[in-house]
């Protein structure tokens, strides 16, 4: 059984962030958007301090008491066979496979990151699959939150959910979730 895919893809307001920042450095805006949350399976965030942030958490549908052993930060109780990236250029690209045998499923992920003015945009799509042939599936739930004060607001359109918000230090943003195409 093939997992649904998930294609999440970030637009920012480059404007709001040089007056923000005041800061036009390549390497600084090649840098500001990344995997930067360590302990987690997946997530990204800006480096910025208190601002958007996301990842990934997922569940087996075999068990109803499945949602308990929800994944999102790596436990060495979890017990996944193989995490991590195989491939990741800490800049622009990163890919991963998370494989789980106990809740049935391997998850991969992929992180690409278009170069642009203050930090670009950014993509990640997440696909998967289960092992065995008995596994009803799993619930993938990709979040998005604040860390600190700012807005975000919901809508959806043609099987696409749009977020959009704005943080003190990032500014306005724009976060479209589109349905794979296999789906």
């Amino acid at each position: 059984m093939q997992l649904r895919g998930l294609v999440a893809a970030v637009v920012l307001s480059t404007a709001v962030l040089v007056a923000a920042h005041g800061d036009t450095d390549p390497l600084n805006s090649e840098l500001q958007w990344g995997t930067y949350r360590p302990n987690l399976y997946f997530g990204t965030r800006p480096r910025l301090p208190n601002s958007l942030l996301s990842g990934l958490m997922w569940f087996g549908l075999d068990d109803q008491r499945n949602w308990q052993k929800i994944r999102h930060s790596c436990e060495l109780g979890d017990n996944l066979s193989e995490y991590g990236y195989s491939r990741h250029n800490g800049r622009d690209f990163g890919e991963q496979t998370m494989r789980d045998n106990d809740q049935g499923v391997e998850i991969k992920s992929t992180f690409i990151k278009v170069p642009g003015q203050l930090g670009g945009s950014w993509a990640v799509r997440f696909t998967g699959r289960t092992l065995n042939e008995g596994t009803q599936g799993v619930s993938l739930v990709y979040y998005l939150g604040l860390e600190g004060n700012g807005t975000l607001s919901t809508s959806v359109k043609d099987d696409v959910a749009m977020v959009r918000g704005r943080a003190p230090d990032l500014g306005k943003f724009r976060i479209r979730i589109v349905p794979a195409h296999s789906n």
